[in-house]
């Protein structure tokens, strides 16, 4: 068994010495019932007295400056209490994942952008107004293609304001270096180049955006649809000019996130600004189509990838140009794109580039496996058909190039780009290698290839008639996630009362994913009860310390220690009072079932509610836990492998996908019937990457055309597959019981799994996400012409 190191400050717990009773069994949630008959009550659904409704007026136009707004009319209709916009907040700044913005801009650079909002007696007042308000426009042009963008200069902004953070993000590229990768291709006897396409994915959540907020005139109280609270807070007090201990923050049920609810979005804050001008509560919710065209959704992206193997398998080259349009602002990730071509495969010579463009269309960020789902679709298309042009089994390939480390930066330095404009580059020499906490991705790979049935590949369609035709794909991934993001800052605190009651106090939300009912389990396997016996305080800054954002699965790694530290002090401090019943020293004692017993004979034990009774009724007893943060080796990583087999029909080019296996890397599965329901997730969510999502953009005028779910195409239950999964387990000793983050790399090797499917059931390569029918007709109308193998 590895060494028990677990990340926090103080004393470290030592590990249990008895079998679970809780952790790793598959419970229910904690809030199932709730959820199930309604009586969960989000942020939509809450009304306070005198609550006012407020509304947004949006630009229609991609790019455009406000000459004049008259909001006289507006003002002038019974039941409107206070319009803001540009003239009355000039400098104030709004805050999403750290992205400075202007409130109200001078310049319009995105379609749907804010112009005013409204606080009225109804919504339908509201409304009515908005139509009132008198704007006239200088309306600019617009660039939509971040690749025809990267070589023009990004338009001249106003006072800063337009295109947020450009300066560090438009057009600087940033480069992965590693050997010579031009000897790397010398030495190769295959050398493949393709170019692949990502689209612009939405969220898709189905709660919209929805707050309420209510000012006292010195504290401020948010109930809101977010993925964090103190995020949230934070955001708020400094957009606001208020100390975070004067805003509290609620958010007890979420109607999805998938990364779009991290932080404050803008909405809260101006429903904040308004109730602080009214002095009522103000409620505000984005209606479908603004939640399409508002709210950041997956960058789209442009890979030119190029890479060489050996006739043996062995890979020595990779070369990658990934270009991001990151629309007119974004939560942009400067280097994760990299990650995969970096570090999934062994490769002595590497140059990876990734650009990030600005354009006017929509703001961009995380969203479920944020850049690892473009980045793997490529990379793993790639492999595929590189091996075939060496005649070697997928799998096969996949592991000749496997590898036990992961590489580290030594040094960066600046420089330009010859024979491009000037931009700034950041040069990686890596060099160094650092081992994995535990990785079993050879292990997932063999797992997903057996239970699909890859030894049937070869004669799958043997004496098929008819247009439909069957294929099994393959893919896997690598992440760097699962134990948390320095630096690593998480609080917990455990109380024990005199009645036996336990009370677990977290500053997470539960977004979905049972963090209450993981965290639950952790609390209630180091105090030795069962998971029903813990009472949570959570989703609330009030009550509880500092945690992090339910996003980048990092919550049950960073926040699990720091609950297994306050059980296990509380059940110390419990010890002491219960030694002198059973005549032993409170390190001899254990406790589980709800019962502490003498180590060196089990038999003798008490309840657990009989040593509580001594708890001093007006002292509980509270365990505190702080989070420490990670070192820098050994690592921890997410990885994982997904088999899929499909049917396509030939004439129509509809994609079937019959069967799914997948077999992903949790660390230990603190509770089995969670994994699998994120990981069922994760596939589903990548059914409609792969086959059917995509934002739809009129060519002249960059206008969304789909922003319904009508339109854009969201898999349907008809669309899910049988998923056939297993979680596989291994050491990771600094966290609690083992335990990582796995929630949004389910849908990572999905797409390239089905493209991979499809080529083995056509003979056709399709490099376009996403892979509707008409692109599947036409690459095979092709083939059979002689023409090209592959759609771009």
């Amino acid at each position: 068994m590895a060494e028990h190191r677990l990340m926090v400050h103080g004393n470290v717990p030592p590990p249990l010495d008895r079998e679970f009773t809780v952790v790793g069994k598959p419970l229910n949630r904690k809030d199932a019932v709730e959820k199930v008959t309604g009586k969960a009550l989000y942020s939509g659904d809450l009304r306070l007295p005198g609550m006012l409704y407020g509304k947004i007026l949006r630009c229609p136009h991609l790019r455009a400056r406000i000459v004049k707004i008259d909001t006289t009319r507006a003002e002038a209709l019974p039941g409107v209490r206070a319009i803001i916009t540009k003239e009355n907040t000039k400098g104030w700044r709004t805050y999403w994942y750290g992205v400075s913005q202007p409130a109200f801009p001078e310049v319009i650079t995105y379609e749907g952008q804010e112009v005013a909002a409204i606080a009225a007696d109804d919504v339908y007042i509201a409304q009515a107004a908005l139509k009132l308000i008198d704007v006239e426009y200088d309306v600019l042009g617009h660039t939509l293609n971040a690749e025809e963008n990267l070589e023009n200069p990004l338009p001249s902004s106003v006072a800063g304001e337009e295109y947020p953070e450009n300066d560090i993000n438009d057009r600087t590229r940033r480069v992965v270096k590693r050997g010579d990768v031009a000897k790397g291709f010398e030495q190769a006897d295959v050398v493949l180049e393709e170019t692949y396409t990502t689209q612009a994915q939405y969220h898709a959540t189905i709660q919209t955006r929805a707050c309420l907020v209510s000012w006292d005139g010195s504290n401020l109280t948010v109930w809101d649809a977010l993925q964090g609270i103190y995020f949230t807070q934070i955001a708020l007090a400094k957009s606001l000019g208020l100390n975070p201990e004067n805003i509290r923050v609620i958010i007890k049920y979420l109607g999805g996130g998938f990364g779009s609810k991290a932080s404050a979005h803008r909405v809260t804050y101006f429903a904040a600004k308004l109730s602080m001008l009214t002095g009522k509560p103000v409620r505000m919710e984005n209606t479908r189509d603004e939640e399409f065209i508002t709210h950041p959704h997956r960058w789209d992206f442009k890979v030119y990838l190029k890479m060489g193997v050996k006739k043996n398998g062995e890979l020595t080259a990779i070369y990658q140009k990934a270009i991001a349009n990151i629309g007119a602002a974004g939560s942009y990730l400067p280097n994760r794109f990299l990650y995969a071509a970096r570090y999934l495969y062994k490769c002595p010579h590497v140059h990876l580039e990734q650009i990030g463009v600005f354009t006017n269309l929509q703001q961009t960020g995380p969203q479920r496996g944020p850049m690892n789902a473009p980045s793997i679709f490529a990379l793993e298309s790639h492999i595929d058909r590189l091996a075939e042009m060496i005649n070697m089994d997928p799998l096969e390939f996949r592991l000749k190039n496997y590898v036990d480390f992961f590489y580290v930066d030594p040094e960066e330095a600046i420089r330009s780009v010859e024979g491009l404009p000037p931009i700034r580059e950041k040069l990686v020499d890596a060099t160094g290698k650092i081992p994995y906490m535990t990785k079993n991705l050879d292990k997932c790979m063999k797992i997903v290839t057996d239970t699909i049935g890859w030894e049937r590949r070869k004669h799958l369609n043997d004496n098929v008639k008819g247009p439909k035709r069957r294929g099994i794909g393959f893919a896997s991934f690598t992440a760097y996630q699962g134990a948390g993001n320095k630096p690593n800052k998480a609080f917990a605190d455990v109380d024990i009362f005199n009645d036996g009651t336990i009370n677990l106090a977290i500053g997470i939300v539960d977004i979905g994913g049972g963090q209450v009912t993981v965290f639950s389990m952790i609390a209630a396997e180091e105090l030795g009860v069962s998971m029903e016996d813990i009472s949570v305080t959570y989703g609330d800054t009030k009550g509880t310390r500092y945690a992090p954002a339910c996003q980048s699965s990092r919550v049950t790694g960073e926040m699990g220690p720091t609950v297994l530290q306050a059980a296990a002090e509380a059940r110390q401090q419990l010890f002491k009072l219960a030694a002198p019943m059973l005549e032993v020293k409170p390190e001899e004692l254990g406790s589980r079932n709800g019962r502490i017993y003498i180590k060196s004979d089990p038999s003798i034990s008490i309840p657990f509610k009989a040593a509580c009774a001594r708890i001093d009724p007006g002292r509980p007893i509270r365990g505190s836990g702080s989070r420490a943060t990670n070192p820098d080796s050994p690592m921890v990583g997410a990885f994982g492998a997904q088999a899929v087999e499909l049917e396509v029909d030939l004439e129509t080019g509809e994609v079937n996908i019959l069967n799914v296996a997948i077999a992903h890397e949790f660390g230990r599965a603190l509770n089995p019937k969670l994994c699998e329901s994120q990981l069922l997730g994760g596939v589903y969510f990548g059914v409609g990457y792969a086959l059917s999502e995509e934002g739809i953009y009129d060519p002249k005028t960059g206008k969304m055309l789909n922003p319904n779910f009508h339109q854009y195409r969201l898999a349907t239950s008809y669309d899910y597959p049988d998923v056939k999964i297993v979680i596989v387990e291994g050491e990771e000793p600094w966290l609690a019981y083992s335990g990582k983050g796995g929630g949004e790399n389910a849908n990572t090797p999905f797409a390239a799994a089905v493209r991979n499917g499809i080529h083995h059931a056509t003979g056709i390569w399709l490099n376009d996400l996403p892979m509707t029918p008409d692109k599947i007709v036409n690459a095979l109308q092709e083939k059979r012409k002689g023409g090209s193998s592959h759609a771009l």
